[in-house]
């Protein structure tokens, strides 16, 4: 199969490396990935200035762009390429439940899906090495094809790899979990008088871990996998709403 992988950790992570070497011994894999960390960019694309693609090997491009940009340059804006699947990882920390919504690396597999590509985000429950980013590779390498299968159009596949993996590891389908953070605000005054430097940190205080979530499978040891839709939905009692607020068009 033809490949293309990205990241929202950037083209110098060991992840998407090991992903590159592994995949390459039976596929032909392009990569093109942020130059720098893009993390938290979620579904964000530059608009307002250009964006710098630059070959660093044979298949192997950085971007200054975000992992959506990746995605839309790689898909027919710069690479003149079709690829049979989009792989977005090996994230350094998991995306599990609500992390989908802020996520570099589950937004560049929503990407692709939109092109009508199967595409696959992939992470990994640890933030701390030593990491064992070729095991979660090696999976990913066996379990290709059967992953390509399981895809359908309108969702985007999203799997979380736990802390460990071993041979009572198992692929679970899941839903994401609730996951609720608070946010804190780290400030310090410019030395030299420009305004004040924010940092942001969320310190996740809420995850809902019920047997079939994703944060249960992964938190078992198990690889959690969800189909998550490309669509914004509606809430299910939208029509009591409705006739809640009569008539406000």
């Amino acid at each position: 199969m033809k490949i293309l992988i990205t990241n929202d950790d950037g083209i110098q992570s060991p992840g998407i490396l090991s992903l590159r070497d592994i995949l390459s011994r039976d596929h032909d894999v392009w990569v093109m990935a942020p130059d720098g960390d893009r993390s938290g960019y979620s579904h964000s694309i530059t608009l307002k200035e250009p964006v710098k693609i630059k070959q660093k090997e044979p298949r192997l491009f950085s971007c200054s762009g975000t992992p959506v940009d990746c995605i839309v340059y790689g898909q027919g804006g710069y690479l003149e390429e079709e690829f049979d699947v989009i792989l977005s990882g090996i994230n350094i920390g998991p995306n599990m439940g609500t992390d989908i919504l802020y996520s570099g690396t589950a937004a560049a597999a929503r990407q692709g899906a939109l092109k009508n590509t199967p595409s696959i985000a992939i992470s990994m429950n640890k933030f701390v090495p030593p990491f064992d980013f070729d095991s979660i590779s090696e999976y990913i390498s066996t379990s290709l094809e059967k992953l390509v299968s399981l895809w359908e159009e309108g969702c985007f596949l999203n799997m979380n790899f736990p802390e460990k993996m071993d041979v009572t590891c198992e692929m679970k389908w899941c839903r994401p979990a609730r996951r609720i953070y608070k946010d804190e605000v780290v400030m310090f005054q410019s030395p030299r008088d420009e305004g004040t430097y924010c940092f942001l940190k969320g310190n996740l205080i809420q995850s809902e871990n019920d047997e079939g979530s994703d944060v249960k499978a992964v938190q078992s040891g198990h690889v959690s996998i969800s189909a998550i839709s490309l669509a914004p939905s509606i809430v299910p009692h939208i029509g009591k709403l409705s006739e809640k607020a009569g008539s406000v068009c």
